[in-house]
Formats: structure tokens, sequence, C-alpha cells
């Protein structure tokens, strides 16, 4: 493969071997300026597929950035699993006939966690009848994927046969369902707390599907996957599986046996969409909250971080002069949130037209320099292009301007896309057509938005003009939350309302200081009231306190990722191979 540096913009050919998470190699760009030439100082991440030279810290990427390849696991037609494997799945209750009908076997491989080499049950993905990934799982909870292959769904053939699909969390549980005779089931490949890339490339196969049973782990994590799924799949055909006292499908056969897993998905309880709610359907949500609390909401680093914490399901409106930086801090705050937290953004903003204006925008808050090819480089270019093609998508039905238009839109970025956060800049560009009091159809169309909002799991900003506002003193005056053009709703109905508010000199002029005012924080977990003074760069169109930020925030994402390692979240491993089963 080609990778480039992230400094010098060259470009090597490199190989890596894929052995375990992290290799060292010689490095390309320092090493044979060393003494010590045949020093190991570049750390390649093989999950990642990115690198950081310890030495002189650059930084390397997979240089492909239109097109993701994958790479295709050899299949060696073994069916064969040691009496250690089996007598581990004797015990969970699943059947040699079921462990040859999905075609697991025993091999030997290296294993990342254990840095050796040792007995792994072999757990491969087919689709289609083409092999595309395999799921290696040894022994002291160790597991990996197999490095660069695609992700899909564990028996993702199971979407082009049935109309009723069953969604559980690992393939353990997947084999207990298709041991009681359930082959209309599928397993997320990479547990509850992975990415969910293998929903944005396979969303297209749940269109025929009429009812989806959402049979996850009933503890925290496995609530997060269900809303998840349930959000991007359609709740109003989701249902939710009740395991009774269990946590998952396998340990519910160990317990109780497989001949009531029929009854399970009869009994199964709508995921509620609208109408009346009761108190047993929230009460996971309400256990958790009683364990750990409420969810504090998300920082973002910076001086703020007092005043806002961030949530989905809200609503924050966003108003100031015209002029006054708006616009510019929304596309600040969603860079960070999807920088930080991953949160993909649909954009409707008909102002920014050309769209493409808008991309140099996003281009520049990310990486930190002016768009041209004499302040950036071409490497630059291509990563902001990768990332900005897969996190950031555009609404703009130049026939349909009306609300129910954009929501329909944003509605399918969130199945196809998983979007989280849903931009409108600004409120007076859309079609707003009125069969009543102005005031009524605002309260109407507000409505509208938050319930979006917390069906869809989402965090919409609204951008509003004020009023016209008086001068005072030469200046402007800060608009409050009631001046907002056209009702006070936006101040009742609104989550977050903050006002961003640029300050004059002088003569008058407008200067790159700039003051948030927090206005309203509907709770008081989320924040407080108050003001903000930033600045404003100009090159980077980033806000900040003290010193300007310019560094490339995609290479300092991809400097995190390789020397940061989490625990694995895949659902296999976190109890089936315990110390009182076999090891191998």
């Amino acid at each position: 493969m080609k990778i480039k540096s992230t400094i010098t913009g060259a470009l090597y050919e490199f190989n890596a071997q894929g052995k375990i998470d992290e290799e060292r190699y010689i490095c390309p760009e320092c090493s044979h300026l060393r003494k010590k030439k045949n020093d190991k100082c570049l750390a390649w991440n093989t999950k990642e597929n990115v690198g950081y030279c310890h030495n002189c810290t650059t930084s390397f990427y997979v240089f492909n950035p239109q097109q993701k390849e994958y790479a295709v696991p050899e299949w060696k037609n073994k069916t064969e699993l040691t009496d250690i494997a089996v007598r581990y799945f004797t015990g969970r209750m699943i059947s040699q006939k079921t462990l040859i009908k999905m075609r697991l076997y025993s091999d030997n491989e290296f294993m990342p966690q254990l840095k050796e080499t040792c007995e792994v049950i072999c757990f491969p993905f087919f689709f289609q009848d083409k092999l595309v990934n395999i799921k290696y799982r040894g022994n002291k909870k160790s597991f990996k994927l197999h490095t660069g292959a695609e992700l899909i769904f564990y028996n993702q053939d199971a979407l082009l046969q049935f109309e009723d699909i069953i969604i559980v969390e690992g393939e353990i549980d997947a084999l207990s369902f298709i041991e009681c005779g359930f082959d209309n089931v599928i397993s997320v490949p990479n547990g509850a707390g992975g990415k969910h890339e293998y929903l944005d490339t396979y969303i297209n196969l749940f269109e025929n599907v009429k009812r989806i049973y959402l049979a996850v782990d009933q503890d925290t994590k496995g609530i997060e996957l269900r809303d998840e799924l349930a959000r991007r799949l359609g709740q109003e055909r989701c249902f939710i599986v009740s395991f009774k006292d269990c946590k998952d499908a396998n340990a519910y056969i160990c317990k109780y046996g497989g001949a009531d897993m029929g009854q399970l998905i009869k009994d199964a309880q709508p995921v509620p969409v609208k109408g009346i709610i009761s108190v047993p359907q929230i009460e996971a949500d309400i256990r958790q909250m009683f364990d750990v609390g409420f969810n504090p909401g998300l920082t973002l680093g910076d001086t703020f971080d007092n005043n806002i914490k961030w949530e989905t399901r809200r609503l924050a409106t966003v108003s100031g002069i015209p002029s006054h930086g708006k616009s510019e801090f929304v596309d600040y705050l969603i860079v960070k949130l999807n920088l930080i937290y991953g949160w993909k953004a649909a954009l409707f903003t008909p102002e920014n037209y050309p769209l493409s204006y808008h991309y140099v925008k996003l281009f520049e808050k990310i990486i930190g320099k002016k768009f041209n090819k004499h302040s950036a480089t071409d490497i630059d270019y291509d990563m902001a292009y990768e990332h900005i093609s897969n996190n950031f998508f555009y609404i703009l039905n130049e026939d349909d301007f009306t609300v129910d238009s954009l929501l329909l839109a944003a509605k399918s970025l969130v199945r196809s896309k998983g979007i989280k956060v849903l931009v409108v800049d600004p409120y007076n560009r859309l079609d707003h057509q009125y069969t009543e009091s102005e005031t009524q159809y605002i309260s109407k169309f507000l409505d509208k938005l938050t319930m979006f909002a917390r069906i869809y799991d989402v965090l919409v900003f609204l951008v509003a003009h004020p009023r016209k506002i008086e001068k005072e003193g030469g200046a402007f005056r800060v608009p409050s939350v009631y001046d907002i053009a056209g009702s006070s709703n936006f101040a009742n109905k609104s989550d977050y309302i903050f006002t961003v508010y640029r300050k004059v000199d002088g003569s008058g002029i407008l200067m790159n200081e700039v003051e948030i005012y927090w206005q309203k924080i509907k709770h008081k977990y989320l924040g407080e009231t108050g003001i903000t003074a930033l600045k404003y760069e100009k090159t980077s169109g980033r806000f900040f306190s003290s010193q300007p930020d310019t560094n490339n925030w995609l290479i300092k994402k991809a400097e995190q990722q390789i020397i940061s390692y989490s625990e694995p979240t895949d659902k296999i491993g976190d109890e089936y191979f315990d110390n009182s089963m076999p090891t191998f």
C-alpha cells in the first residue's frame, strides 16, 4: 500500500505485517539521516492504518482518499473444531450441528492481546457465499477481526431471505437463536461500543424488512446500541426483546433452555414512537439515572464548557446581528463535535451557495490553513476531502424549501449516514407557508424541529435573525432571547439559546473580538447562562480565548489514535471464555 507523510507530503510504498495492533518500522522520513539508521521509530497502528514517528514526529496515513479497499481473508475450507472448543460451545448450549452449519472452525493465529500465537475459534463472516471477514477468538478474552477486512453483519444473508429480522450484539447470541431454529438472526460485528460503518454501507438491505427485533444486551452499552439501531432503522418497525433476568440470549438458553425463545419474540414490545408511554417502557433509563446520575452532557475543551454542555434530542437556537459570525460559530461547534465525538452533520445552508464555498469553511476549520495550494498541501486536501465527504452532508432541494421537505431529507440521512446534528441556517430562507398567524405557525414549526430532534436523537441548530436592533452609543445592543424576529416562541421552545456578538472599535468598525451570550440553558446539568469572550482567527475560521490553534486537527486525531488503545468492546470476550471454561 501507499502511505503519505503529513509533513513533507512524500509518498512511500509500505507494507505492514498486520500481526499486532501496533508494529514498529524504520521511518522513511528520518531514519536515513540518523546515526541509528535501523532504529524502528515509526509506530504503525494496523487497526486504524495510521502511523507516527517518535523521532521526527511525522504522521503517516494510507493514501487512498477516493475509494476504500478492503483486505479479503483466505478461506481455508476448514470445518474442524478442537475438543476444547466443542466442549466450550456445549457448555453454552450450542450443538455441533449449529457450529457446522455456520462453518466455525479452529485454527492458530497471532493474538495481539496475548502477544503470541495460540489456538483460536474462527467465526467466518460470509455474504452471498463470499468470505468477507473472520473474527478470531482465543483464550483470556483475546479477539480480533481480520486486519483490513470490511465490517459486515454476522449472518448478513438473512437480510436477503426474511421479512422479520432479529439483531443481537454478538456471534454467540446469534448462534443461540440459530440453535433454537431462528435463522433470521444477524449480529453486529464489533459489539455495542463499535462504530457503525457496516450500517452505513448496508442500510439498503433493510428496505424489505417489515419487523426488526432488537435482542441486544440489557446493560448500559446494549441499551445505547438498541437505541441507535432503532433510530437508524426506523422506530415504527422495531421491537424490544427482553430476556427476563438474563443479560442476553445465550445466558437465557443456558438458564431456561431454548423452548421459550419463540415466546420471547412474541412478547417483544414495540419501541415507543408516539402516544402513551408507560413507566416500564423507560425503566432502563430510570435505573441508569438512579445508578450513575444524570448524563452531564459533552464538552469541547473550550472556555465556555462551564456554560454549555451538549447532548442530542435538543434544539439550539442561535441568534445575532448580521455579519456578527453566527454561522461561523455554528460551523466551529459542529466541526469539534464531529472530531471529538464522531457526530456526523447535515446542513441546510442556502446562503452558502454554491455549497463549495461552505466546504472551504469546513476545510479551513479542520485543517487550520487557508484553502489554496500556496497555504495547504495536497495531503491536506486529500485528508480533508475524505473526512468531510464521510461526515458532512448537505440538504438543498431547490424545488421545495419547506420544513417538511427538509426534515424528510434529514430523516433519510439519519438512516443512511447516521447523522447526529442538523443545522438549519437560517430560518428565514425556508419556504414558510402561512395558513394561520405567524405566532401560531412558528409554534408548530418549532414543535416539528423539537420532535424530530427527540425521535431521531439529533441535536438541531437553528440560526434565526433578530428583529431590527437599535444602536446604543454607536454600537448595536446585544439582542435578547425575545428579540428573535417573528415570535417569543423561539425563546419559549428552545433548549439552548445563545447570541453571537462582535465588538466594534471607536470608529464603529467590527473587530475580531466576539462575545457569546449564553442566554438560555434549559436544564441545570447542561450548564448556566453567562458570557464568553473569544477571538476569531481569520485564516482558519476558528475561535479561541488566548492563543490560536492552527494545527491540522486531523493529524492530531491520528496521533492520538496511535498511542491510545482502549479495551475491546466486542461482545465475544465479556463472560463467555471465563476461567471456569476450558482454555486453549
